[in-house]
């Protein structure tokens, strides 16, 4: 699925810069274009200048002027006075005849646009000039330039040709360089958009695995209290003996409750996960939150042989904006956890301090402490350093459901080293005095 996914993206992704690339090459291959035929027309329309200026200011026009004039420009220059062309035989050879060309140019402009170079024109002031395209014998494309020039002795026609072929050859040589271009950076945009889409899933993929192992883990721990329940019915059907029933029902009520226990535990992750945990909202001050957590866990202290304590420090009484409950649920999980995992004979120990805006909670113990490594491990569901799993009292999630809920008043839990050994959980939440 999250391969699918990623080459979903891949593809809408590249399409995306595919379309923005094509649109920015056809642009600047256009204008390309454009550009390139424009600059051929402007050849054609300065050497017809030129030739008819040197005409106009009766100056000598020479073969080899021509000879020079056609070589450097690659056109045909035809020249006629009256009816009469010039004796020059050109120096630019073309595919196509220059006898047929220019006698093409002549017949096209005569029949297409009325423009006749063998009669005199109407006026003896205005040069008139004409511009178009033909086509030689080997279907070669020329653009075609003609003007007369009136003088007082009569007229001169002028005809410049110039082949487009090598415009062609170059617009041609452009389009490879486009496409080779678009085919590179085709390939380019595809591996990034691999490699984008593959972080921007990254989440999606994480939150997918981290969902496939939550599953997996809690048909793990929901297995043993229905194996150990499935058991005790079937010898409770058995059972012959009051005392063995007894046995049989404290067992059944015992799993009872560590299921529903971990069925509310899942509850709340999956309320967390939508953003949906219920927050009652009420103002109540911290030193009866914290009172009440050790009066109902000082009892299990005794028991498993530890000590509680708690410290309030002389100052103004911190007023804490939340969900009481909540609060208490998930300062609960972590002293609940700090009495499981502290050897006999240790000591745990609750108090406060008040900041500018902000109040922090120590929960200390004199445990084993937490490796580096896990320090952050630790919050994450079903997570136990002990990974056997042998310890049934815990599922791994009350610090997972502390954390949720801490985070949801704004808040921030994190662990730290006791100086002397054991751990210290820190609690900071918004408060005011």
């Amino acid at each position: 699925m999250i391969k699918k996914l990623r080459l979903k993206f891949t593809f809408i992704c590249s399409l995306g810069m595919g379309i923005i690339l094509i649109s920015i090459c056809v642009f600047y291959f256009s204008l390309s274009e454009t550009q390139l035929k424009n600059q051929g027309e402007t050849i054609v329309k300065n050497n017809l200048n030129s030739i008819v200026y040197k005409i106009q200011d009766n100056k000598i026009i020479d073969n080899a002027w021509l000879s020079q004039l056609e070589a450097g420009n690659k056109i045909i220059v035809h020249i006629e006075d009256g009816k009469y062309p010039l004796s020059f035989r050109g120096s630019y050879k073309t595919i196509t005849s220059r006898d047929i060309l220019i006698a093409d140019v002549q017949e096209k402009a005569l029949s297409e646009y009325g423009f006749n170079t063998r009669i005199k024109p109407e006026s003896i002031i205005n040069v008139s000039s004409i511009f178009f395209e033909i086509t030689g014998q080997h279907k070669e494309l020329y653009k075609a330039a003609l003007a007369v020039v009136p003088m007082d002795s009569g007229w001169q026609s002028v005809i410049v040709l110039r082949d487009l072929k090598q415009d062609y050859d170059a617009m041609a040589h452009t389009r490879l360089v486009f496409f080779i271009a678009i085919l590179f950076l085709t390939v380019i945009m595809f591996y990034f958009s691999w490699w984008f889409s593959g972080k921007a899933i990254q989440p999606i993929e994480k939150s997918h695995r981290q969902q496939m192992e939550f599953v997996a883990s809690a048909s793990h721990e929901l297995r043993s209290p229905v194996t150990v329940m499935g058991l005790s019915i079937a010898s409770l059907e058995k059972s012959r003996n009051e005392e063995d029933t007894n046995k049989f029902i404290s067992s059944l009520k015992h799993e009872c409750t560590r299921m529903s226990r971990l069925v509310n535990d899942l509850l709340t992750l999956a309320s967390s996960d939508i953003n949906a945990v219920p927050l009652n909202s009420e103002k109540f001050d911290v030193q009866t939150l914290l009172l009440s957590l050790y009066e109902h866990y000082t009892p299990l202290a005794v028991s498993n042989g530890l000590e509680l304590t708690i410290s309030l420090p002389d100052c103004p009484i911190p007023v804490l904006n939340g969900d009481y409950q909540r609060l208490y649920q998930a300062l609960g999980a972590i002293l609940d956890n700090a009495l499981f995992y502290t050897p006999f004979g240790g000591n745990v120990e609750l108090e406060y301090s008040l900041g500018r805006k902000k109040l922090t909670i120590y929960v200390s113990d004199t445990g084993t402490g937490i490796n580096d490594e896990n320090k952050d491990k630790i919050f994450d569901r079903f997570f136990r350093e002990d990974s056997s799993r042998s310890k049934k009292e815990h599922y791994g999630l009350g610090l997972s459901i502390a954390k949720e809920i801490i985070s949801s008043h704004s808040g921030k839990i994190y662990v730290k080293d006791r100086e002397g050994g054991g751990s210290i959980f820190v609690i900071e939440l918004p408060a005011t005095n």
